[in-house]
């Protein structure tokens, strides 16, 4: 019961420092991290057990969910080289640095609980990474990075950390070889798994014609598709993934259901990182009560193995920049044939490439491509749930350094996720990241919004003769300036382009203006009517609706 009103609370407390994190223009998880920190300074309140067991089970499968439901089987095939540059190899990398950094701070701790440190160490939190880096304005290609980074690295991890744990269990030391058989298999079979449960989940959602039963299942789905992994001792992480991807892939869903499974999605995600990022909070004044003597202790050696793990992302992210630029650089030769296109300036490939298209920079190992990218990247390897639930998950009473691990593990999250979180805005300006079009974010979009524009005109085009001209130049005018491509023209220099958008903004920020406050109104005189006798709730719920969905349509534009 303690566990459910602490569950309920959070909940609440998460819903109002959203709207507070929105408008002093923070990451709203790092603010309710900090607000539930705070609770240690209040020696009254009861002490609440975590289940630690059920951390991941709870909160992992929703919202990894949520980020994989927005990728594609194309991201991931282009992002292969991202995935194992990332989600493998800086894990085990990371996890080595780091258990070798603990057993120089912590002499007697042992190879196989210096790698379970680490282990659970090693792994950027995808929802962390979800949560704070879009909020901050990182632009979209990097998100992207991380996001991929973040969908699969856990599985890495978990493995390393269960080697880790039978070792302890055994008396042994961990055993490489076992450790990367445990590896193939559990992602071998997870694949198999989410491969399986994802066609299985699309026919059977094509089949529902309710999309309130259609996303009631797609709730049910990512607990099913993790518990039945972990039963065959696979990895739920990347089940749950390419269940998402598979069966968002073959699903056939209407507008309807794309805009109430976006709603709901949006706010589970919302929810479920609320509770996640308060236990995170609350686990700090657990940790200080449980730790005794050695809390000092614990700060300091956290303080060093922060260090290390963002020294090993830095000079990761190095490696993959010098990688990346190489690579373009080689293809500068490839320029002249694609002179038609529009150029945009690529710093890191040098003087020797100059300037190449946007069809020539998807870079093999995704990001980074330029030295401010390399910091960012680096910046943004924070830890969050993954890391506190492993943690979390020893066994009560292994060894005497088991709740010095905890606070190991919160400082690592304030230093790698609490401090980033709140510097990432002042950072972006400081790169200028914040500046000009993302090659992979503004211009696919454009490119996306011109090809609609288009397709719209051929069937127009095709059933002009049903209508009078007039109105299919509406129709045309009316979808061009809906879908904000009526100013696309490939024969204007940027800065007439940027000028005559400019003033079109400003018309059009006058006028939803005057529209938003008239639905305002008719929405106050509906609230005021549905208070009155005689008039039925539901219909009068029915017309808010509509009204509600005029005015988010006018806040989107």
């Amino acid at each position: 019961m303690d566990f459910l009103f602490l569950a309920i609370g959070l909940l609440l407390v998460a819903v109002i420092v959203v709207a507070i994190g929105d408008r002093v223009g923070l990451p709203w998880p790092v603010l309710l991290t900090l607000v539930a920190a705070g609770t240690i300074f209040f020696p009254g309140l009861p002490r609440v057990h975590i289940p630690a067991d059920l951390i991941l089970p709870i909160f992992l499968p929703p919202l990894l969910w949520a980020m994989a439901r927005r990728t594609s089987w194309s991201v991931i095939r282009k992002q292969r080289g991202t995935i194992i540059a990332l989600s493998v190899l800086l894990v085990f990398f990371t996890t080595v640095a780091a258990a070798g950094a603990a057993m120089l701070v912590m002499p007697g701790l042992g190879l196989a609980a210096a790698v379970l440190l680490g282990s659970a160490l090693a792994p950027p939190d995808p929802v962390a990474v979800d949560a704070v880096a879009e909020p901050a304005g990182v632009p979209r290609r990097l998100i992207s990075t991380l996001q991929t980074e973040g969908l699969f690295n856990d599985a890495a991890s978990i493995v390393a950390f269960h080697v880790a744990l039978g070792a302890i269990q055994a008396g042994e030391n961990p055993s490489i070889k076992a450790g990367v058989l445990d590896f193939l298999y559990s992602s071998s079979v997870a694949v198999i798994i989410g491969l399986g449960v994802g066609w299985v989940s699309a026919k059977l959602t094509d089949w529902m014609e309710s999309p309130v039963a259609r996303n009631a299942f797609s709730w049910v789905i990512p607990f099913a598709v993790f518990l039945l992994a972990e039963e065959l001792h696979a990895s739920g992480v990347i089940a749950i993934v390419i269940a998402a991807v598979e069966m968002h892939s073959r699903v056939k869903v209407g507008a309807e259901d794309r805009l109430t499974g976006h709603a709901f999605w949006e706010t589970v995600e919302m929810l479920f990182t609320g509770v996640a990022f308060g236990l995170i909070g609350l686990s700090v004044r657990e940790a200080v009560a449980d730790v005794g003597s050695q809390l000092w202790h614990g700060v300091w050696v956290g303080a060093i193995l922060s260090v290390v793990l963002i020294v090993v992302r830095l000079v990761w992210m190095l490696v993959l920049y010098n990688y990346n630029t190489r690579k373009l650089a080689s293809l500068a030769g490839t320029v002249a044939e694609y002179a038609s296109s529009k150029y945009i300036p690529v710093h890191a490939v040098g003087s020797a490439a100059g300037k190449i298209t946007r069809k020539t920079i998807f870079p093999p190992m995704g990001a980074p491509l330029r030295l401010q990218e390399v910091l960012l990247l680096t910046w943004a390897g924070m830890r969050g749930l993954v890391t506190l639930a492993l943690v979390l998950s020893i066994p009560y009473g292994y060894a005497p350094w088991q709740q010095e691990f905890t606070v190991i593990a919160l400082v690592v999250l304030t230093i790698t996720m609490v401090v980033p979180g709140l510097t990432l805005p002042w950072l972006m300006r400081k790169l200028s990241l914040d500046q000009g079009p993302d090659a992979f974010g503004d211009a696919a979009r454009e490119n996306l919004l011109r090809r609609a524009r288009e397709a719209a005109s051929v069937v127009l085009h095709a059933k002009a003769e049903e209508l009078p001209p007039n109105t299919v130049a509406s129709i045309q005018h009316w979808i061009a300036e809906e879908t904000g491509t009526e100013d696309l023209d490939d024969t204007e220099c940027a800065a007439t382009r940027l000028a005559r958008k400019k003033k079109i903004s400003d018309i059009r920020e006058r006028a939803s203006r005057i529209r938003y406050e008239a639905l305002r109104a008719a929405q106050r005189e509906v609230l005021e009517a549905r208070r009155e006798a005689g008039i039925d709730p539901a219909v009068a719920d029915d017309v808010l609706h509509d009204i509600d969905r005029m005015i988010l349509a006018i806040k989107r534009h």
